[in-house]
């Protein structure tokens, strides 16, 4: 796996197609391309405050340490943040596991974010960049 650099809007046009969505603009994002030059997954970075960043992340059964160092240096070292938010859907399990595992709290939940449903509920975790760089870039 290698990572595609400034092709966002190719990338993230393909991960709004992927999950169903439309990201905002502007984004900066980087692609998860396999072997085969197919592009497998991206990370999505939007609505940047410069102490703060968003970040989506659609990485079917691909997420390595080295995509998930790019995320964390993309975030902390080049845009200076000071933390990296994550938001995912209350019925994402697999987000909501992995999320703890790369070193993300829970914050809170959003009720009613993506629509009328109980399970339209958003789920927000957050990393600060003294604990990013600890675990990803300098640890």
């Amino acid at each position: 796996m290698r990572l595609l650099f400034g092709q966002s809007e190719y990338v993230g046009q393909a991960m709004a197609g992927a999950l169903g969505t439309v990201f905002a603009g502007p984004y900066e994002a980087i692609g998860f391309v396999d072997d085969a030059g197919r592009l497998r997954g991206g990370a999505l970075f939007n609505n940047f405050n410069h102490s703060n960043i968003e970040v989506t992340v659609y990485a079917p059964n691909l997420a390595t340490r080295g995509m998930i160092r790019a995320v964390m240096h993309y975030a902390f070292v080049q845009l200076g943040c000071n933390r990296m938010t994550a938001r995912t859907r209350k019925d994402n399990k697999t987000a909501q596991k992995m999320l703890p595992r790369m070193g993300f709290k829970y914050e809170a939940t959003l009720q009613l974010y993506y629509g009328p449903q109980k399970n339209d509920a958003a789920v927000l975790y957050w990393i600060s960049r003294d604990d990013a760089l600890k675990r990803w870039l300098h640890g």
